[in-house]
């Protein structure tokens, strides 16, 4: 991967990021105090993945995947356990 493809890469995993901190946000809203608390945890991630997003090694790729998967894991467990089930 040339470093374009990467800055490319890193900028469209970002955004899926900011998707999933968004849809998690709706979902805390619904869900109760202990979903809060780890959110309080997860939710300054984002803001490393911005300064990962400029950062293009393969350090910082890797990073960006696991946070990816990380709000991706919290977000369905969020989900699954809100009143009502799954959304």
């Amino acid at each position: 991967m040339n470093e374009r493809q990467m800055r490319d890469w890193m900028k469209e995993n970002l955004g899926r990021l900011k998707t999933l901190r968004d849809e998690i946000r709706v979902d805390i809203h619904l869900a109760g105090m202990d979903a809060k608390d780890k959110w309080k945890e997860l939710e300054p991630v984002v803001r490393d993945a911005e300064k990962l997003a400029e950062d293009v090694t393969d350090v910082s790729r890797r990073a960006m995947e696991e946070m990816v998967e990380k709000f991706r894991h919290f977000r369905e467990s969020v989900r699954y356990h809100r009143p009502g089930g799954q959304a």
